[in-house]
């Protein structure tokens, strides 16, 4: 398991909080599932209450890709899995190198689809993301991973199915 991009370019928001991705992130999980979260969805990276921030540290000091997917998936209860290997990607042209960072481009919705999550699968996918990261220490993500099992959001309200056909459109 790794991330096969770089950090995505974030645009601070009016709203608190509120960040919006420009850049496409792509995660391989320990099965060899390859996920997107996509460019144009809106993030607050690590939702932490600013009360137990102090404990782990600011809310955006250590590597945000792991909420970035974890966020995407407790919205949707699904997650976007792409239908190529890394070397398709590399091959078709959608995962090279720009201006020294690893970069995704969009992904025809013909190599996409969604996949359901549970939230327990939600949560320990979140994990191994942050583990993947190499920058997040063991004691952080195992605070994290702790924190987000309390996360009563999962059960709140209606979580529509996500629309492939919007992919790249704003997710505001």
């Amino acid at each position: 398991m790794r991330w096969l991009t770089d950090n995505s370019r974030l645009e601070k928001l009016s709203q608190a909080n509120k960040w919006l991705m420009l850049d496409n992130e792509l995660f391989l999980d320990k099965d060899n599932s390859i996920y997107i979260t996509p460019r144009n969805y809106m993030t607050d990276n690590y939702t932490i209450p600013d009360c137990l921030a102090g404990l782990a540290g600011n809310k955006s000091k250590y590597d945000v890709r792991p909420s970035h997917i974890h966020d995407f998936i407790c919205t949707w209860h699904q997650a976007i899995k792409v239908n190529l290997t890394e070397q398709e990607l590399i091959d078709k042209g959608f995962l090279k190198q720009h201006k020294n960072k690893i970069i995704c481009e969009d992904i025809p919705i013909k190599f996409l689809e969604c996949v359901n999550f549970t939230k327990w699968g939600a949560d320990c996918l979140f994990k191994r993301a942050m583990k993947a990261t190499g920058a997040i220490p063991p004691c952080i993500y195992n605070l994290y991973r702790f924190g987000v099992f309390f996360n009563i959001g999962w059960s709140v309200g209606y979580h529509p199915p996500f629309d492939l056909y919007e992919i790249y459109e704003e997710v505001i």
